[in-house]
């Protein structure tokens, strides 16, 4: 009786043991294939751009700044192309379980899509938790670095000028309450503004003060201005001046208010893009863009994942003919679906008709759904 129990025991220790095996082999299938497909869409990117603005380059060290754009660019690129890489990987790998006749033996002995299914989405699901960090980490500097160079180095003078407006500090801002407007022209270097005007209006939007200062400071929890003129309008139509040589204000935005980054909000690191986000809030700036990016900066690295699930039910269809060939041609009508319906997304998000995490996180809901239905299907 003892042998007989022994053996139900040993023959689950065995199925664990086989599980965990073929798990580990379709995941490193998996991931091999996925980076191959990664190395290969990537260069044929960089090859492409090349050809396309090599009548561009020119002058005196053109090659050193030439290795510099495109290594920038790599980084970036390989976040763009990731999770069209993901599911070309996964396709090729379920692929050639199929052509080695590895799939069919899997189903007879009674084993489903899903043991390929969830090693696939574990892998997929890393590269995306890897893409996110090495983004924060890498990509948005090499972003940044990569479109300055482009612009100062090799661009006309159009794209040099865009550039420089684009970073240029900015001047304007509105205060929470709305009715107050500051305009500050400079930076000190230990900390303040220079050129300060601040206006404020009345509900109507009628100019009843303005404040003129040649340097503004913060002084704890308010402002000293230094050789100020202070205006007055009445409702009179008269205008009452007081000139002093410092004042101090309190306002009822602090000094970090005004610590306004420019740039493009997906050339931001998370905290400082988290930042910017609850500062723009409270001066009455927009805020869609940088919280579309906020979302996206998350939902779009793991796109590869509901990608992934979709091609694996493909790869696994009956009748279905060609290995790589047929793997390819799925991975792009997958990927051209999946860029369509962001593009949509993404368009009703900036006109505010969705809220921003909608607008990012539906696509992979959506194709997560598909794949779902699909690898049901294939079961």
């Amino acid at each position: 009786p003892r042998r007989a129990r022994a053996r139900p025991a040993a023959g689950a220790a065995r199925d664990r043991g086989g599980a965990v095996i073929l798990f580990g082999y379709v995941a490193r299938r998996t991931l091999a294939a996925t980076l191959a497909a990664l190395a290969g869409v990537v260069a044929i990117y960089l090859a492409v751009d090349f050809v396309d603005n090599s009548a561009g380059f020119g002058g005196a060290g053109w090659v050193p700044a030439a290795l510099e754009l495109y290594a920038n660019k790599a980084a970036v690129v390989v976040r763009l192309v990731a999770p069209a890489a993901m599911l070309l990987g996964a396709s090729i790998a379920v692929s050639t379980f199929r052509k080695t006749r590895e799939y069919t033996a899997m189903r007879a002995v009674g084993l489903g899509p899903w043991r390929l299914a969830v090693p696939v989405l574990v892998v997929t699901l890393g590269l995306g938790v890897a893409l996110v960090l090495l983004h924060d980490v890498v990509g948005v500097r090499a972003a940044e670095r990569a479109e300055e160079i482009g612009a100062l180095r090799f661009g006309r003078g159009g794209d040099r000028r865009r550039f420089l407006a684009a970073r240029e500090p900015k001047r304007w801002f509105r205060g929470t309450d709305g009715h107050r407007i500051y305009n500050l022209r400079g930076h000190l270097p230990e900390g303040g503004f220079e050129r300060v005007t601040v206006l404020e209006v009345d509900p109507a939007f009628r100019l009843v003060r303005r404040i003129d200062a040649l340097r503004m400071r913060p002084e704890g929890a308010a402002w000293r201005l230094e050789d100020v003129e202070d205006r007055t309008f009445l409702a009179d139509g008269e205008m009452r001046l007081e000139r002093s040589d410092a004042r101090v204000y309190r306002f009822d935005e602090p000094p970090e208010a005004f610590s306004v980054v420019p740039g493009r909000p997906s050339q931001m690191r998370w905290t400082t893009l988290l930042r910017q986000i609850g500062l723009r809030k409270r001066l009455g700036l927009p805020v869609v863009e940088f919280q579309l990016e906020r979302y996206n900066r998350l939902a779009y690295p793991f796109a590869g994942v509901p990608g992934a699930l979709l091609a694996l039910a493909l790869a696994l269809r009956r009748n279905r003919k060609g290995h790589v060939s047929s793997a390819l041609v799925e991975s792009v009508g997958v990927s051209i679906a999946f860029w369509g319906v962001q593009g949509v997304s993404w368009a009703l998000g900036l006109s505010g008709q969705v809220a921003p995490a909608v607008a990012a996180w539906a696509p992979n809901v959506l194709f997560l759904g598909v794949g779902l239905l699909a690898v049901r299907r294939a079961e």
